[in-house]
């Protein structure tokens, strides 16, 4: 998968996670600012949720709709 197509998937799925989309540089952010971006745009019912968690989640996600999708496909 190319690394474009990887960002914009996790950029996307951040959405479900946050009430706000990770911005175009998140990739580019340490991972501490990341997890402290997550835990301050949480969405509401996973408030206090640890950060690091947050992101696996985020990345979980943006992860297996790209796989479905690829097996939509064939």
């Amino acid at each position: 998968m190319s690394e474009e197509k990887e960002k914009r998937d996790v950029i996307w799925a951040s959405g479900h996670f946050l009430g706000e989309y990770f911005p175009e540089d998140f990739d580019t952010w340490p991972d501490e600012k990341l997890e402290q971006f997550c835990e301050d745009h949480v969405w509401e019912p996973l408030e206090g949720s640890d950060g690091k968690w947050i992101v696996e989640e985020i990345y979980n996600l943006a992860w297996s709709v790209r796989e479905y999708i690829n097996v939509q496909k064939k």
